[in-house]
């Protein structure tokens, strides 16, 4: 039967599968065996439909029941395969259907359980039991934010902005990014994906040469060890579909099973599997699952702590056991092992470790441990095991709570830590360990070698400062980098580690003349990849270089690193794709003020005409324009082009024709930019003489106001331009009316309907300038929507930032007059939310209520001082109503609290009442005053 299924055409073999798939036991095993074979052989060729997921579900409830009956034990030679090709069948059943794996987790865990062990100390008659979940199997966090956080620290492209632009987490800049350049593949994937042949079971054919024990004898003895690895295989293939299948939390109740307990020697584990099966392939596919099941899993890794007290439980302890002795076995794999698919997958699982690793909560020791064993297989003549060692230090290295052994293991000097060195003097103790007298001395004579590049830098900088002695790993990847028929592969994730190394700029400080050369040489690199990389390293150290404030001698190293990279960079950009040319605008970007500066006139002028020029390129791809105004954007606020109009203008009318794309990231990136534009023509208003022509500034508050109804993230930045540019339209009317009302109540759309928390607060930020200029108050229309609007915001929004910028905009009315008949609304609402402000429905709230409790008090303060004496017996009925405690509390808390600078409002808020009670008042004001005035008085 087999025979024909083989020669029967694939359109055919639909119609055996009915039958084929009810029949499940056959009392010979050769039959058995011969039985699953053709059921694998239909089954390939099968399309998915209802009638197919019900035979299927049919024929893997079958299976799982006979190997939890033990039906196949009775067979002797052919147990083995049985075991193997009914494991790989149910692998492709589950594959198909993900929801019945969900259900029937503890079988599918159980087999899997029971087959990791075959073969081992003679046990090849096993019968799997069901495997329930242990108690901490609850889940902890959502897997997607954690693949999110590993993809921020693995795939590190472009993202890092000038300190101009808000800083967001980074990794919803490397999102971003990944989404801006349009990578199929993200990097995480292919690391953890890659090398899926070491678990194939083809045969021995495919092993090119690599020592195996199948390959070595072919006595029938080690022809049937290698049977039994095929079994063992099998249940990590099975093992390996369900981790790509079911969410990361269905295997947190499975920890104890699948990794260690803390006994390195005890029940087998994925890791134990790695050390010790006498199969290559086994080894290393263990290793690969084992690294697959470990990301995503930072949420539940941080529970673990041997430190105490804060989070000292016993689970807390007990996975903390865990997690130390996976390091150890770890280690001892890169010390026995020499097979390079196996080093290169441990390297990967050790990666995946150290990115989900709470090293603050656990003893020191152990870094030094496998830092040393990575530090020797990063010179490995093995491109994908020297690839894989620098992977696991760039994960060491982007961690972003260094503990002091960290610190020292990567070369980061004491004085540029910045950390809370509780064990500082054991970290000295230790830090002998990575260090090295020969490659000091060996560095040494390197940069004696260096030679010096004209006409570029001040030759007195133009040899690079020694590398200090522990700093081995800056000293390893530069040497990489500089190095002759280095593989492509190895220097693209130098570039990375130099990239997490940025992050923590003291390792890099000092070193800007050889890391330009380094990186002006990845730029010329023939490989894409490489090329990319290296301007994506460039974004990120010129981002961390630009937030320095350099001494004066470090000065002329910032301008070496810059003007060595601006030639290559341009060089670059002619025959770079989509991807490069945006990541070198980005770099560009974030050459910061300083540097920029100090620029030569004739560098400034031609770096601004290649922005200018990119950005203008009709030709061009719509997010590589727009990644150069975004740059362009960035320079308009530095101080040499802040007051230069016609840079400005230029920038402005780039934006307009960017600002109606229809690609939403393109109009993200100009609303954002015009907001940038606009705070540089506000910032110019009391020093310039000239001002921008009326025709553009029309057409950018018109364009403003259409943006306003955009997206959340347009609208974003488009209601921060507005606010500007109606700033602007005051001091520099048009003569058009209509056009300020429609803008004014565009702004007021954002704040009074539904949408984005940030939209919100920057709409009452921007209207908090306005009020300022008592001619927003001409229409009455305008304050009857704004006042109420803002009273039901700083009383019930959700957002404690919307909160609190509302309750700025009314410390920016200076007039009573102005608040008219909304003033009792007002000062209640005040009272009522800063009662409110103590009560928090989300806990990620917390950091945000002592600013929205300042800022409350501040407006209390304000009304206070504007009031009428007919507003009095008002302010006081509503103070004493259920208010009054939590108030006068509150008002204390909040005046003992902030700086004397900002409390100076509520210190002198009681006397001057005090002094309203000798002017002219009547007996119920004055009571109303007497009663306020002992409420919120500050006396000790």
């Amino acid at each position: 039967m087999l025979t024909v299924l083989k020669s029967t055409p694939k359109e055919n073999l639909a119609g055996f599968w009915p039958r084929l798939s009810a029949l499940t036991h056959a009392k010979d095993m050769d039959v058995a065996l011969l039985l699953l074979q053709c059921q694998d052989r239909v089954l390939a060729e099968l399309e998915e439909s209802p009638e197919v997921a019900e035979h299927n579900q049919g024929l893997v409830n079958s299976l799982i029941n006979m190997h939890f009956e033990g039906r196949w034990l009775v067979a002797k030679e052919q147990l083995p395969l049985l075991l193997a090709q009914s494991l790989q069948l149910i692998q492709k059943l589950v594959t198909r259907q993900p929801d019945y794996a969900a259900q029937r987790v503890p079988e599918l865990m159980g087999l899997v359980q029971c087959y990791l062990q075959y073969g081992a100390e003679g046990e090849t008659h096993l019968k799997p039991r069901k495997l329930p979940p242990a108690q901490q199997s609850a889940a902890y966090g959502q897997e997607k934010e954690e693949e999110d956080q590993l993809l921020a620290q693995m795939s590190r492209p472009c993202g890092r902005k000038n300190k101009v632009r808000k800083m967001r987490s980074l990794a919803k800049q490397r999102n971003q990014a990944v989404n801006e350049h349009h990578e199929p593949n993200p990097r995480e994937r292919l690391v953890l994906m890659g090398n899926q042949d070491y678990g194939c079971l083809t045969g021995d054919s495919g092993e090119n040469g690599l020592p195996s024990d199948s390959d070595q004898q072919q006595t029938e003895n080690k022809h049937h060890r290698h049977q039994e690895a095929k079994v063992r295989i099998s249940a990590l293939h099975l093992l390996s579909t369900l981790t790509n299948q079911l969410p990361r939390r269905s295997f947190y109740g499975y920890w104890h099973v699948l990794f260690p307990d803390g006994d390195a020697g005890g029940t087998p584990h994925l890791l134990l599997l790695g050390l010790k099966d006498t199969n290559f392939r086994c080894r290393a596919l263990a290793l690969q699952v084992g690294a697959q099941l470990l990301y995503g899993s930072k949420a539940f890794l941080s529970q673990a702590c041997s430190l105490g007290p804060s989070n000292f439980t016993p689970f807390a302890v007990s996975l903390a056991s865990s997690v130390l002795t996976a390091y150890r076995i770890l280690i001892a794999i890169l010390e026995r092992e020499y097979t390079p698919p196996v080093l290169t997958q441990c390297l990967k699982c050790l990666a995946v470790l150290v990115q989900a690793t709470p090293f603050h909560q656990l003893e020191m020791g152990f870094v030094y441990e496998f830092v040393g064993h990575v530090k020797k297989l990063i010179k490995s003549s093995d491109p994908p095991v020297a690839v894989s060692a620098l992977l696991v230090m760039e994960m060491l290295v982007g961690t972003s709570k260094l503990t002091p052994e960290i610190a020292s293991s990567i070369g980061l000097a004491p004085s540029q830590r910045n950390l809370q060195m509780e064990h500082a003097s054991t970290a000295e103790t230790y830090q002998e360990l990575c260090d090295s007298d020969a490659e000091m001395e060996l560095e040494e004579g390197d940069e004696q070698q260096q030679p010096s590049q004209n006409n570029v830098v001040n030759p007195v900088h133009t040899v690079s400062p020694t590398i200090p002695r522990n700093s081995w790993l800056l000293r390893q990847v530069l040497r990489c980098l500089e190095g002759m028929r280095i593989p492509s592969a190895v220097r693209l994730e130098c570039f990375q580690v130099l990239q997490a190394m940025a992050t923590h700029i003291g390792l890099l400080r000092g070193h800007q003349v050889r890391l330009s050369r380094v990186i002006s040489a990845g730029l010329t690199d023939p490989a894409t990849d490489v090329k990319l990389y290296a301007a994506r390293c460039l974004d990120s150290v010129g981002y961390q270089l630009g937030r320095l404030l350099p001494e004066p001698a470090e000065r002329e190293l910032q301008m070496s690193f810059w003007l060595t990279l601006l030639p290559a960079t341009y060089e670059a950009y002619d025959s770079a794709g989509f991807s490069l040319k945006c990541a070198l605008c980005d770099a560009l970007s974030n050459m910061g003020a300083i540097s920029f500066e100090r620029l030569p006139d004739g560098q400034r002028t031609a770096l601004l005409a290649f922005l200018s020029g990119c950005a203008s390129d009709d030709h061009e791809e719509t997010l590589v324009r727009v990644a150069a105004l975004r740059a362009m954007a960035v320079y308009v606020l530095h101080p040499s082009l802040r007051t230069d109009l016609g840079f400005v203008e230029n920038a402005a009318e780039l934006t307009l024709r960017i600002l109606g794309d229809s690609q939403l990231l393109a109009r993200i990136k100009a609303a954002w930019a015009l907001g940038n534009i606009s705070d540089a023509l506000v910032a110019g208003i009391p020093n310039q003489t000239e001002r921008i022509s009326a025709e553009l500034l029309e057409r950018l508050i018109q364009a403003a106001t259409k943006s306003c109804a955009d997206n959340d993230k347009v609208r974003a930045n488009a209601v921060r331009a507005l606010g500007n540019l109606l700033q602007i339209l005051q001091v520099q009317p048009l003569g058009n009316g209509e056009l300020m009302q429609v803008a004014m109540s565009k702004l007021l759309d954002c704040v009074t309907l539904p949408g984005n928390a940030k939209v919100k607060w920057n709409a009452c930020y921007v209207i908090g300038n306005l009020v300022k200029h008592r001619a927003f108050f001409a229409n009455n229309r305008l304050a009857g929507i704004l006042f109420p609007t803002l009273c039901q915001l700083v009383v019930q929004h959700a957002n404690f930032k919307v909160r609190t910028n509302a309750a700025g905009v009314l410390l920016q009315v200076k007039q009573r007059e102005d608040f008219s008949a909304h003033f009792p609304l007002l000062w209640r609402s005040l009272l009522d939310a800063l009662v409110r402000s103590n009560v928090l429905e989300s806990f990620e709230e917390y950091n945000h209520r002592d600013a929205l409790q300042q800022q409350l008090c501040l407006a209390i303060a304000h009304l206070l001082l504007l009031a009428r004496s007919s507003d009095l017996p008002m302010m006081r009925e509503s103070l004493e109503e259920d208010r009054l405690e939590e108030v006068q509390a509150t008002w204390r808390r909040v005046a003992f609290r902030i700086v004397p600078e900002q409390s100076d409002p509520l210190f002198t808020c009681s006397p001057l009442l005090q002094q309203r009670l000798q002017g002219d008042v009547n007996n119920l004001q004055r009571c109303a005053l007497a009663f306020i005035t002992s409420t919120l008085r500050l006396d000790p």
